[in-house]
């Protein structure tokens, strides 16, 4: 078994949709003759101590699943070492991180691991007092990012039906967070060439173009370009929001008065206030006051595409 890649199926994944499309991924994967083990996963520790034990031992990992699957295992392979490589089949609610790599179909992502070839590739790092706290595949975001992710996973819980629909419960996160004033939030952003100061709907830190769900929030971004790229949109009401958001959609927003985009290797944040910060999907408990590091780790992670 060893000898075969890890598959690690979260079932949860997609608001539970991906069970609807395991019967096909299984057949995908056995007609493609890829060899592999296939594990069904019961919960996020479950994945985790899978894909830490897989990633131990260097053997190549897949997740099946969302952008938050694959950067719970991206976090496992750096504690590891960065030994395994690791596969992606999206099955999430956006896959965003597939679309990046071109692997946004089943059928594409299953071709990729049947050819077997690998790219190395950087990781965003969030840090704070010189201490690693999380790596990233895609983004890492403040302010809207982390605010509508919390309101779409308790809605999740009351209303899941209503959950799934995911732009509209994407729209009542947005104007949950307006009304609860989550947002705007005061940030101070250092890089090597400016700082920033201002009150901000969102400032996203990425390593790849997409987020939410195929919006082009970094059109400049490349995952092995030793650099990440800041979005960083400033305070404005909700209907112009709604603008810069279609305007992103074909990454266009650059032209919005409100929005700045950024390169650099490191950007540096700080905030008066403990930081929510929302990372592939992953909301992380709140950083302390204080500064905390955006940087790049660069050709860290042998990927499969």
């Amino acid at each position: 078994m060893r000898n075969k890649a890890l598959v690690l199926f979260n079932p949860s994944a997609g608001m539970g949709r991906a069970l609807r499309d395991r019967e096909t991924l299984e057949g995908l994967l056995r007609d493609s003759g890829f060899a592999h083990e296939f594990v069904v996963t019961a919960s996020e520790a479950h994945l985790r101590d899978f894909a830490r034990r897989a990633a131990r031992s260097g053997r190549t990992i897949v997740g099946a699943g969302g952008d938050s699957t694959f950067h719970l295992i991206v976090n496992e392979i750096m504690a590891a070492g960065g030994k395994a490589a690791l596969g992606l089949l999206g099955l999430g609610s956006s896959n965003d991180i597939t679309l990046e790599f071109g692997l946004e179909t089943p059928g594409r992502a299953v071709a990729a691991l049947q050819a077997g070839r690998t790219k190395k590739i950087d990781l965003g790092v969030i840090a704070q007092e010189r201490r690693v706290v999380r790596y990233f595949l895609g983004q890492a975001n403040i302010g809207l990012g982390a605010a509508v992710n919390d309101y779409v996973a308790r809605l999740a819980r009351r209303r899941p039906r209503l959950a799934r629909r995911q732009t509209l419960a994407g729209i009542l996160g947005i104007l949950d967070a307006y009304r609860k004033r989550r947002i705007p939030v005061p940030l101070e952003v250092l890089s090597d060439r400016e700082t920033i100061d201002g009150s901000f709907a969102a400032a996203v830190f990425s390593n790849t173009r997409y987020w939410a769900t195929g919006k082009m929030i970094a059109p400049r971004a490349r995952p092995d370009d030793g650099r990440l790229d800041a979005c960083l949109i400033e305070q404005c009401p909700f209907p112009r929001l709604v603008r810069i958001n279609a305007l992103a959609s074909k990454g266009r927003h650059e032209r919005a008065r409100e929005v700045r985009l950024l390169q650099a290797r490191e950007f540096t944040v700080s905030s008066a206030a403990p930081l929510a910060v929302q990372a592939d999907g992953e909301l992380l408990p709140a950083l302390r006051p204080g500064p905390v590091q955006f940087q790049v780790a660069t050709r860290v992670l042998r990927l499969i595409c």
